[in-house]
């Protein structure tokens, strides 16, 4: 089959595999090894976490089975470890409706595959993600054609609008031919401009470096934070489906609740609004997509001050 050994790069791949039922680990072993995988099998989710700062695998496919949905929590430690590096896959049972269910809505925002009796999409999916990674990866490192200038926004140091636009360009060709999912959230500073006619552009600009920031240590490392505007912000979050979105959300607003810059005798507390869209949900192009999440912003936006004012009266 054209999926087996595609690339001979991938035989030295290490894939750490999670999985308490004995017939199907040794399935799954089977598969991933006849296509150029380094196998580490394992039937006890207590030992994954230990065995991942062993071996440091390439990535990590974790059996999701009821009652307990023991993946999820090691899954939530795993990304923890390795900041969102290392690409992470639920395998469940193709019948398992309430499994795929739970791992949507509780999973972390990590991809789900089908268990099939060939194995072709756990393959498939796991050289996805791992591609992604790669592209990602070389995508930042400085060219002739991408120098370190052109990616970065010249204030903050975040990464541009125009190269946010060619990674969500490289996320919908990946879930084109692979599946999956990516999502979108922007950010927008409230009363931004207020503050920069109030206080000058110095400040205001002290703030947006110490928002920029705020963002980078909130997100996970394989998520991209980029400036897209004078003081917007816009989050890519590769596999993140749209039900793992308001979890995101909510942690991006604690942490910027609990924000605080001093300057020139003054304490800022940063405040934001947020707008979120999910591919495939919203189709498009990059620059459709990128406006979608911007106009998910304002909307947002609209709404708080709608209901700011009928409060004032």
């Amino acid at each position: 089959m054209e999926w087996r050994h595609t690339k001979k790069a991938e035989q030295a791949l290490t894939v750490l595999v999670v999985e308490p039922r004995a017939a199907d680990l040794e399935q799954t072993r089977m598969t991933l090894g006849e296509a150029g995988f380094r196998v580490v099998p394992v039937t006890r989710f207590d030992a994954a976490s230990p065995l991942f700062e062993a071996i440091r695998p390439d990535a990590v496919v974790l059996a999701a089975q009821g009652p307990d949905f023991a993946a999820v929590q090691v899954a939530r430690r795993l990304l923890q470890l390795c900041r969102g590096t290392v690409p992470i896959l639920y395998l469940v049972d193709s019948l398992d409706v309430a499994a795929v269910r739970h791992c949507l809505d509780k999973g972390q925002g990590v991809d789900v595959v089908t268990r099939s009796s060939l194995g072709e999409e756990l393959v498939l999916r796991l050289r996805a993600q791992l591609r992604l990674r790669s592209a990602v990866r070389q995508a930042m490192l400085p060219t002739e054609a991408h120098s370190t200038e052109a990616l970065r926004d010249p204030l903050t140091g975040l990464y541009n609008r125009s190269f946010l636009l060619e990674l969500i360009g490289l996320e919908i060709r990946r879930t084109e031919r692979f599946g999956g999912t990516f999502s979108l959230v922007a950010g927008s500073l409230d009363d931004f401009r207020a503050l920069r006619k109030e206080s000058g552009r110095a400040i205001a600009e002290r703030l947006l470096v110490y928002s920029s920031v705020v963002f980078s240590q909130t997100v996970r490392e394989a998520d991209v934070v980029a400036r897209v505007g004078e003081d917007e912000f816009m989050v890519l979050l590769p596999t993140t489906p749209a039900e793992g979105v308001p979890d995101v959300m909510t942690r991006v607003r604690e942490r910027f609740a609990l924000a605080r810059l001093q300057v020139e005798g003054r304490v800022l507390r940063p405040s934001l609004t947020l707008g979120a869209v999910s591919y495939p949900d919203m189709v498009g192009s990059p620059v459709q997509l990128l406006n979608g999440a911007l106009q998910a912003l304002r909307r947002a936006r609209d709404t708080r001050r709608g209901a700011e004012l009928e409060m004032m009266v």
